[in-house]
Protein backbone atom coordinates (compact mmCIF):
# COMPACT_ATOMS: atom_id res chain seq x y z
CA UNK A 1 0.00 0.00 0.00
CA UNK A 2 2.23 2.56 0.82
CA UNK A 3 4.42 1.86 -2.63
CA UNK A 4 1.12 2.52 -4.34
CA UNK A 5 0.47 5.84 -2.65
CA UNK A 6 4.30 7.06 -3.18
CA UNK A 7 4.05 5.72 -6.83
CA UNK A 8 0.72 8.13 -7.99
CA UNK A 9 2.79 11.00 -6.58
CA UNK A 10 5.72 10.27 -8.71
CA UNK A 11 3.63 9.50 -12.17
CA UNK A 12 1.61 12.63 -12.18
CA UNK A 13 5.06 14.70 -11.32
CA UNK A 14 6.18 13.17 -14.65
CA UNK A 15 3.47 13.84 -16.46
CA UNK A 16 3.09 17.36 -15.51
CA UNK A 17 6.81 17.92 -16.57
CA UNK A 18 6.16 16.05 -19.82
CA UNK A 19 3.36 18.25 -20.83
CA UNK A 20 5.54 21.45 -20.49
CA UNK A 21 4.10 22.45 -16.99
CA UNK A 22 5.68 21.99 -13.50
CA UNK A 23 4.03 22.55 -10.21
CA UNK A 24 2.90 25.44 -9.04
CA UNK A 25 2.76 27.01 -12.67
CA UNK A 26 6.20 26.85 -13.42
CA UNK A 27 7.18 26.07 -17.04
CA UNK A 28 9.57 23.71 -18.13
CA UNK A 29 10.40 24.13 -21.76
CA UNK A 30 12.82 25.92 -23.09
CA UNK A 31 12.31 29.63 -23.97
CA UNK A 32 13.12 31.22 -27.01
CA UNK A 33 12.60 34.83 -27.90
CA UNK A 34 12.50 37.30 -31.06
CA UNK A 35 13.26 40.99 -31.14
CA UNK A 36 12.02 43.25 -34.05
CA UNK A 37 13.38 46.59 -33.92
CA UNK A 38 11.07 49.07 -35.79
CA UNK A 39 14.02 52.10 -36.91
CA UNK A 40 12.75 55.44 -36.37
CA UNK A 41 9.41 54.77 -34.28
CA UNK A 42 8.38 57.95 -32.33
CA UNK A 43 6.70 57.17 -29.20
CA UNK A 44 4.35 59.66 -30.26
CA UNK A 45 3.13 57.62 -32.53
CA UNK A 46 2.14 55.48 -30.11
CA UNK A 47 0.31 58.00 -28.20
CA UNK A 48 -3.42 58.36 -26.80
CA UNK A 49 -4.48 60.81 -28.55
CA UNK A 50 -2.34 59.69 -31.81
CA UNK A 51 -4.08 59.09 -35.53
CA UNK A 52 -1.14 56.70 -36.18
CA UNK A 53 -2.23 54.18 -33.18
CA UNK A 54 -5.83 54.42 -33.45
CA UNK A 55 -5.53 53.49 -37.16
CA UNK A 56 -3.06 50.50 -36.70
CA UNK A 57 -4.49 47.33 -35.58
CA UNK A 58 -1.66 44.29 -34.62
CA UNK A 59 0.85 46.77 -33.14
CA UNK A 60 -1.89 48.40 -30.81
CA UNK A 61 -3.18 44.67 -29.64
CA UNK A 62 0.13 43.63 -29.01
CA UNK A 63 0.57 46.22 -26.45
CA UNK A 64 -2.33 45.49 -25.05
CA UNK A 65 -1.18 42.30 -24.08
CA UNK A 66 1.91 43.07 -23.06
CA UNK A 67 4.92 45.37 -21.06
CA UNK A 68 4.23 48.78 -22.81
CA UNK A 69 5.75 51.88 -22.91
CA UNK A 70 5.83 54.75 -25.55
CA UNK A 71 8.22 56.82 -23.43
CA UNK A 72 11.54 54.51 -23.87
CA UNK A 73 15.03 56.87 -23.57
CA UNK A 74 17.44 56.43 -26.36
CA UNK A 75 21.07 56.98 -26.12
CA UNK A 76 23.18 59.55 -26.71
CA UNK A 77 23.68 59.89 -30.02
CA UNK A 78 20.37 59.02 -30.96
CA UNK A 79 21.73 57.43 -33.51
CA UNK A 80 20.60 54.00 -35.01
CA UNK A 81 24.09 52.06 -34.69
CA UNK A 82 25.21 53.08 -31.13
CA UNK A 83 21.36 52.72 -29.72
CA UNK A 84 21.29 49.38 -31.35
CA UNK A 85 24.88 48.29 -29.68
CA UNK A 86 23.18 49.39 -26.57
CA UNK A 87 20.07 47.42 -26.63
CA UNK A 88 22.56 44.23 -27.32
CA UNK A 89 25.47 45.39 -24.64
CA UNK A 90 23.33 47.13 -21.69
CA UNK A 91 25.69 50.24 -21.67
CA UNK A 92 26.11 53.74 -23.13
CA UNK A 93 28.77 54.28 -26.16
CA UNK A 94 30.84 55.33 -24.20
CA UNK A 95 31.47 51.84 -23.16
CA UNK A 96 30.74 49.56 -25.94
CA UNK A 97 32.74 51.85 -28.15
CA UNK A 98 30.26 52.49 -31.49
CA UNK A 99 30.11 56.16 -30.92
CA UNK A 100 28.30 57.37 -34.19
CA UNK A 101 26.63 55.57 -37.34
CA UNK A 102 29.88 56.08 -39.11
CA UNK A 103 33.67 56.33 -38.09
CA UNK A 104 35.23 59.44 -37.23
CA UNK A 105 36.97 59.93 -40.69
CA UNK A 106 38.24 63.95 -40.63
CA UNK A 107 40.20 63.01 -44.41
CA UNK A 108 37.46 61.05 -46.17
CA UNK A 109 39.65 58.26 -46.41
CA UNK A 110 36.72 55.44 -45.36
CA UNK A 111 34.43 56.82 -48.41
CA UNK A 112 31.08 56.38 -46.41
CA UNK A 113 31.75 53.36 -44.34
CA UNK A 114 29.18 52.74 -41.26
CA UNK A 115 30.42 51.14 -38.29
CA UNK A 116 29.50 47.87 -39.63
CA UNK A 117 31.59 45.03 -37.56
CA UNK A 118 31.21 43.48 -34.68
CA UNK A 119 34.62 43.24 -33.43
CA UNK A 120 34.34 46.91 -32.88
CA UNK A 121 32.39 46.68 -30.29
CA UNK A 122 34.27 46.30 -27.23
CA UNK A 123 32.09 44.40 -24.68
CA UNK A 124 30.53 41.28 -25.14
CA UNK A 125 26.28 41.32 -26.53
CA UNK A 126 23.80 39.34 -26.23
CA UNK A 127 24.97 36.73 -29.01
CA UNK A 128 27.92 36.28 -26.57
CA UNK A 129 26.44 35.56 -23.62
CA UNK A 130 23.38 33.42 -25.19
CA UNK A 131 26.37 31.21 -27.22
CA UNK A 132 27.86 31.34 -23.79
CA UNK A 133 24.65 29.72 -22.77
CA UNK A 134 24.88 26.82 -25.70
CA UNK A 135 21.82 28.74 -27.22
CA UNK A 136 21.10 28.79 -31.35
CA UNK A 137 21.36 32.59 -32.54
CA UNK A 138 19.88 33.79 -35.36
CA UNK A 139 20.13 37.39 -37.06
CA UNK A 140 18.64 39.02 -39.57
CA UNK A 141 19.96 42.85 -40.90
CA UNK A 142 21.16 43.64 -37.39
CA UNK A 143 23.31 46.92 -37.00
CA UNK A 144 26.41 45.81 -36.41
CA UNK A 145 26.93 42.67 -36.75
CA UNK A 146 29.39 41.33 -39.91
CA UNK A 147 31.51 38.60 -38.34
CA UNK A 148 29.86 38.39 -35.44
CA UNK A 149 29.73 34.83 -33.53
CA UNK A 150 26.09 33.76 -35.02
CA UNK A 151 24.80 30.14 -36.13
CA UNK A 152 22.47 31.83 -38.77
CA UNK A 153 23.48 35.39 -39.32
CA UNK A 154 22.58 37.92 -42.56
CA UNK A 155 24.79 41.56 -41.25
CA UNK A 156 23.69 44.71 -42.39
CA UNK A 157 25.94 45.71 -45.10
CA UNK A 158 25.84 48.03 -48.11
CA UNK A 159 28.26 49.14 -50.84
CA UNK A 160 25.86 50.29 -53.41
CA UNK A 161 22.66 49.88 -52.22
CA UNK A 162 22.10 48.09 -55.49
CA UNK A 163 21.26 44.58 -56.57
CA UNK A 164 25.29 44.25 -56.26
CA UNK A 165 25.41 44.50 -53.00
CA UNK A 166 23.42 41.17 -52.73
CA UNK A 167 27.13 39.49 -53.64
CA UNK A 168 28.56 40.90 -50.45
CA UNK A 169 25.83 40.28 -48.64
CA UNK A 170 25.91 36.51 -49.54
CA UNK A 171 29.61 36.33 -49.06
CA UNK A 172 29.26 37.98 -45.22
CA UNK A 173 26.13 35.90 -44.33
CA UNK A 174 26.81 32.42 -42.87
CA UNK A 175 27.68 30.37 -45.40
CA UNK A 176 24.44 28.84 -47.94
CA UNK A 177 22.14 30.79 -45.81
CA UNK A 178 21.40 33.60 -48.06
CA UNK A 179 20.74 31.88 -51.02
CA UNK A 180 18.70 29.36 -49.17
CA UNK A 181 16.38 31.92 -48.13
CA UNK A 182 16.50 33.50 -51.56
CA UNK A 183 14.96 29.87 -52.78
CA UNK A 184 12.58 30.00 -49.82
CA UNK A 185 10.91 33.79 -50.13
CA UNK A 186 11.77 34.22 -54.00
CA UNK A 187 13.09 37.64 -52.73
CA UNK A 188 16.72 38.87 -51.56
CA UNK A 189 17.59 40.71 -48.22
CA UNK A 190 19.42 44.23 -48.51
CA UNK A 191 19.65 47.68 -48.39
CA UNK A 192 17.77 47.74 -51.70
CA UNK A 193 15.19 45.38 -50.48
CA UNK A 194 12.12 46.49 -48.10
CA UNK A 195 10.61 45.45 -44.92
CA UNK A 196 8.64 43.33 -46.80
CA UNK A 197 11.20 41.09 -47.79
CA UNK A 198 12.83 41.37 -44.19
CA UNK A 199 10.40 39.90 -42.50
CA UNK A 200 9.76 37.21 -45.05
CA UNK A 201 13.14 35.80 -44.89
CA UNK A 202 12.88 36.60 -40.57
CA UNK A 203 10.24 33.88 -40.38
CA UNK A 204 11.59 31.74 -42.90
CA UNK A 205 14.99 31.38 -41.45
CA UNK A 206 12.77 31.10 -37.89
CA UNK A 207 10.82 27.86 -39.71
CA UNK A 208 13.73 26.52 -41.08
CA UNK A 209 16.11 26.77 -38.31
CA UNK A 210 13.76 26.81 -34.93
CA UNK A 211 17.18 29.79 -33.25
CA UNK A 212 16.64 30.25 -29.25
CA UNK A 213 17.47 33.98 -29.93
CA UNK A 214 16.73 35.60 -32.99
CA UNK A 215 16.95 39.55 -34.20
CA UNK A 216 15.54 41.20 -36.65
CA UNK A 217 16.09 44.75 -38.07
CA UNK A 218 13.19 46.79 -40.18
CA UNK A 219 14.35 50.00 -42.04
CA UNK A 220 11.39 51.32 -43.80
CA UNK A 221 9.96 53.70 -41.36
CA UNK A 222 13.12 55.09 -40.73
CA UNK A 223 13.79 55.87 -44.28
CA UNK A 224 10.55 57.41 -44.97
CA UNK A 225 10.48 59.65 -42.09
CA UNK A 226 13.23 61.28 -43.65
CA UNK A 227 12.37 61.43 -46.84
CA UNK A 228 8.91 62.10 -46.48
CA UNK A 229 8.48 63.50 -43.10
CA UNK A 230 6.67 62.08 -39.84
CA UNK A 231 3.08 61.77 -40.17
CA UNK A 232 2.83 62.39 -43.71
CA UNK A 233 1.09 60.53 -46.23
CA UNK A 234 3.91 57.71 -47.21
CA UNK A 235 5.19 57.04 -44.06
CA UNK A 236 1.80 56.58 -42.83
CA UNK A 237 1.08 53.88 -45.78
CA UNK A 238 4.66 52.43 -44.67
CA UNK A 239 3.52 52.31 -40.76
CA UNK A 240 0.52 50.28 -41.83
CA UNK A 241 2.12 48.33 -43.43
CA UNK A 242 4.46 47.35 -40.37
CA UNK A 243 1.49 46.68 -38.95
CA UNK A 244 0.28 44.16 -40.66
CA UNK A 245 3.61 42.42 -41.40
CA UNK A 246 3.52 42.07 -36.96
CA UNK A 247 0.27 40.48 -37.63
CA UNK A 248 1.66 38.01 -40.04
CA UNK A 249 4.93 37.67 -37.59
CA UNK A 250 2.25 36.61 -35.26
CA UNK A 251 0.08 34.30 -37.05
CA UNK A 252 3.04 32.79 -38.14
CA UNK A 253 4.82 32.33 -34.68
CA UNK A 254 1.29 31.07 -32.98
CA UNK A 255 2.34 33.69 -30.73
CA UNK A 256 -0.78 33.40 -28.42
CA UNK A 257 -0.88 29.48 -28.16
CA UNK A 258 2.83 28.93 -27.24
CA UNK A 259 4.53 28.81 -23.42
CA UNK A 260 7.74 29.00 -25.17
CA UNK A 261 7.95 32.35 -27.12
CA UNK A 262 8.39 35.90 -25.97
CA UNK A 263 8.54 38.94 -28.52
CA UNK A 264 10.05 42.19 -27.74
CA UNK A 265 9.15 44.64 -30.23
CA UNK A 266 11.71 48.07 -29.63
CA UNK A 267 13.00 50.95 -31.52
CA UNK A 268 16.20 52.88 -31.48
CA UNK A 269 14.99 56.89 -31.37
CA UNK A 270 11.84 59.20 -32.57
CA UNK A 271 11.96 62.12 -35.07
CA UNK A 272 11.81 65.81 -35.06
CA UNK A 273 10.80 68.65 -36.90
CA UNK A 274 14.08 70.46 -38.55
CA UNK A 275 13.76 74.35 -38.84
CA UNK A 276 17.41 75.25 -39.43
CA UNK A 277 20.60 74.19 -40.32
CA UNK A 278 23.75 75.26 -38.50
CA UNK A 279 27.33 74.71 -40.43
CA UNK A 280 29.88 74.90 -37.07
CA UNK A 281 32.83 74.09 -39.15
CA UNK A 282 32.18 77.28 -41.33
CA UNK A 283 32.11 78.99 -38.16
CA UNK A 284 35.76 77.45 -37.35
CA UNK A 285 37.09 78.86 -40.74
CA UNK A 286 35.70 82.01 -41.41
CA UNK A 287 37.71 82.82 -38.03
CA UNK A 288 41.03 81.85 -39.00
CA UNK A 289 40.56 78.36 -36.54
CA UNK A 290 41.27 75.85 -38.45
CA UNK A 291 43.38 77.17 -41.35
CA UNK A 292 41.30 77.70 -44.50
CA UNK A 293 43.62 75.92 -46.70
CA UNK A 294 44.79 73.10 -44.22
CA UNK A 295 43.98 69.78 -45.55
CA UNK A 296 43.74 68.41 -42.02
CA UNK A 297 42.47 70.55 -39.70
CA UNK A 298 43.59 70.13 -36.22
CA UNK A 299 40.11 69.87 -35.16
CA UNK A 300 36.64 69.80 -36.37
CA UNK A 301 33.16 68.90 -35.93
CA UNK A 302 31.73 65.84 -36.16
CA UNK A 303 27.80 66.03 -37.11
CA UNK A 304 25.10 63.48 -34.75
CA UNK A 305 22.26 65.18 -36.34
CA UNK A 306 20.59 67.76 -33.57
CA UNK A 307 23.83 67.62 -32.11
CA UNK A 308 27.27 68.22 -32.31
CA UNK A 309 30.95 67.30 -31.08
CA UNK A 310 34.05 69.17 -31.17
CA UNK A 311 37.26 66.67 -31.97
CA UNK A 312 40.94 66.74 -32.05
CA UNK A 313 42.20 65.28 -35.37
CA UNK A 314 45.78 64.49 -33.85
CA UNK A 315 44.74 61.14 -33.21
CA UNK A 316 42.75 58.97 -34.69
CA UNK A 317 38.87 58.04 -33.91
CA UNK A 318 39.91 61.37 -30.18
CA UNK A 319 36.69 62.00 -28.83
CA UNK A 320 37.73 64.53 -26.80
CA UNK A 321 39.00 68.04 -27.83
CA UNK A 322 42.86 68.65 -26.99
CA UNK A 323 43.42 71.26 -24.39
CA UNK A 324 45.09 73.75 -26.43
CA UNK A 325 41.60 73.97 -28.38
CA UNK A 326 39.82 77.14 -27.44
CA UNK A 327 37.11 75.66 -26.60
CA UNK A 328 35.17 78.88 -24.80
CA UNK A 329 35.97 80.53 -27.95
CA UNK A 330 34.64 78.62 -30.46
CA UNK A 331 31.57 78.20 -28.01
CA UNK A 332 30.42 81.84 -28.15
CA UNK A 333 31.28 82.31 -32.09
CA UNK A 334 29.16 78.94 -32.90
CA UNK A 335 26.11 80.00 -30.32
CA UNK A 336 26.51 84.24 -31.55
CA UNK A 337 26.15 82.60 -35.18
CA UNK A 338 23.43 79.94 -35.00
CA UNK A 339 20.41 81.05 -33.13
CA UNK A 340 19.09 78.83 -30.39
CA UNK A 341 22.25 76.74 -30.59
CA UNK A 342 23.83 75.57 -26.89
CA UNK A 343 26.71 74.48 -25.25
CA UNK A 344 26.57 71.68 -23.00
CA UNK A 345 28.88 72.46 -20.25
CA UNK A 346 30.83 69.67 -18.59
CA UNK A 347 29.35 67.39 -16.64
CA UNK A 348 25.80 68.86 -17.40
CA UNK A 349 23.67 65.85 -17.21
CA UNK A 350 19.84 66.84 -16.90
CA UNK A 351 19.91 66.21 -20.87
CA UNK A 352 22.18 63.45 -21.46
CA UNK A 353 21.24 61.29 -18.37
CA UNK A 354 24.13 59.05 -17.57
CA UNK A 355 25.96 59.17 -20.62
CA UNK A 356 27.76 63.00 -20.08
CA UNK A 357 30.84 60.64 -19.44
CA UNK A 358 31.32 59.73 -22.75
CA UNK A 359 32.28 63.02 -23.74
CA UNK A 360 33.50 64.89 -20.53
CA UNK A 361 35.78 67.47 -21.81
CA UNK A 362 34.21 67.82 -25.58
CA UNK A 363 32.20 70.39 -26.71
CA UNK A 364 29.04 69.17 -27.38
CA UNK A 365 26.45 71.54 -29.54
CA UNK A 366 22.22 71.60 -29.39
CA UNK A 367 19.46 73.45 -30.32
CA UNK A 368 16.81 75.21 -28.23
CA UNK A 369 15.51 75.92 -31.90
CA UNK A 370 14.59 72.78 -33.86
CA UNK A 371 18.28 72.82 -35.94
CA UNK A 372 20.71 70.60 -36.85
CA UNK A 373 24.24 70.28 -37.65
CA UNK A 374 26.00 69.60 -40.84
CA UNK A 375 29.99 69.09 -40.80
CA UNK A 376 30.18 70.61 -44.21
CA UNK A 377 32.91 73.62 -44.61
CA UNK A 378 31.40 74.70 -48.10
CA UNK A 379 28.15 77.01 -47.33
CA UNK A 380 29.35 80.55 -47.44
CA UNK A 381 26.65 81.21 -44.51
CA UNK A 382 26.82 79.63 -41.00
CA UNK A 383 23.23 79.27 -40.62
CA UNK A 384 20.08 78.77 -42.48
CA UNK A 385 16.51 77.87 -42.53
CA UNK A 386 14.99 74.92 -43.89
CA UNK A 387 12.99 75.21 -46.94
CA UNK A 388 11.26 72.88 -46.74
CA UNK A 389 11.06 71.61 -43.07
CA UNK A 390 12.32 68.32 -42.53
CA UNK A 391 12.44 65.43 -39.85
CA UNK A 392 15.55 64.03 -38.61
CA UNK A 393 17.11 62.90 -35.16
CA UNK A 394 20.55 63.15 -32.72
CA UNK A 395 18.96 65.35 -30.76
CA UNK A 396 19.46 65.36 -26.84
CA UNK A 397 18.41 61.57 -25.62
CA UNK A 398 16.17 63.76 -23.04
CA UNK A 399 13.95 65.46 -25.80
CA UNK A 400 10.66 64.11 -25.32
CA UNK A 401 10.71 63.88 -29.66
CA UNK A 402 13.72 61.11 -29.52
CA UNK A 403 11.41 58.69 -27.23
CA UNK A 404 10.97 55.92 -28.97
CA UNK A 405 8.65 52.37 -27.88
CA UNK A 406 8.76 49.18 -26.58
CA UNK A 407 6.99 46.27 -26.56
CA UNK A 408 7.43 43.07 -24.67
CA UNK A 409 5.31 40.30 -24.97
CA UNK A 410 5.54 37.20 -22.74
CA UNK A 411 3.25 33.96 -22.23
CA UNK A 412 1.74 34.58 -18.59
CA UNK A 413 2.96 37.71 -16.49
CA UNK A 414 3.70 40.74 -17.87
CA UNK A 415 7.79 42.17 -17.13
CA UNK A 416 8.04 45.77 -16.05
CA UNK A 417 8.09 47.80 -19.43
CA UNK A 418 11.58 48.74 -20.56
CA UNK A 419 11.77 52.41 -20.48
CA UNK A 420 15.60 52.64 -21.59
CA UNK A 421 17.50 50.80 -24.23
CA UNK A 422 20.27 49.77 -21.48
CA UNK A 423 17.21 47.44 -20.20
CA UNK A 424 16.55 45.47 -22.93
CA UNK A 425 19.49 43.28 -22.66
CA UNK A 426 18.93 42.20 -19.27
CA UNK A 427 15.31 41.98 -19.46
CA UNK A 428 16.39 39.52 -22.85
CA UNK A 429 18.42 37.72 -20.94
CA UNK A 430 16.06 37.45 -17.77
CA UNK A 431 13.26 35.81 -19.99
CA UNK A 432 15.89 33.38 -21.79
CA UNK A 433 17.45 32.28 -18.18
CA UNK A 434 20.74 33.05 -19.22
CA UNK A 435 23.80 34.47 -17.03
CA UNK A 436 24.63 38.29 -18.94
CA UNK A 437 26.33 40.82 -17.04
CA UNK A 438 26.30 44.45 -19.32
CA UNK A 439 29.84 45.70 -19.83
CA UNK A 440 31.60 42.87 -19.66
CA UNK A 441 35.10 42.88 -21.44
CA UNK A 442 35.46 40.39 -24.60
CA UNK A 443 39.12 40.44 -24.31
CA UNK A 444 39.93 39.92 -27.94
CA UNK A 445 43.25 38.74 -28.57
CA UNK A 446 45.43 40.54 -30.40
Amino acid sequence: MMNKLFYIPIVLVSLLFSTGKALYGEESVKRKLIILSIDGFPGYYAGEDSREWSSLHYLPELAGKSAFSNKVRSTFPTLTYPAHTTMITGVDPFLHGIFYNNPYDPESKLKGDWFWYDSDIRVKTIFDFAKEANLKTANLYWPVTVGANIDFSIPQFWSSKTEDDRKILSALSTPGLYKFLKKKTKSYVGEFTGDIEKIESALALWEAKSPDLMLVYSTDLDTFHHTHGVSSGRAFEKLKTIDKLVGKMIAKLDLWNRNDLAFLIVSDHGFKRVDGICYPNVVLSQNNLVGKNQKKKPYQFKSLGGSAVLLDNSEENSRKASRSTPVDKISSLVSSACPGVKVLKEKSDTLLGETHAFFETSLILYSENNSVFSESFRPTKPYRATNPVYYNHGFLPGDSDMETISIFYTPGAKPEPIENLNQVLMRSCNWLGISCKPGESRNFEE
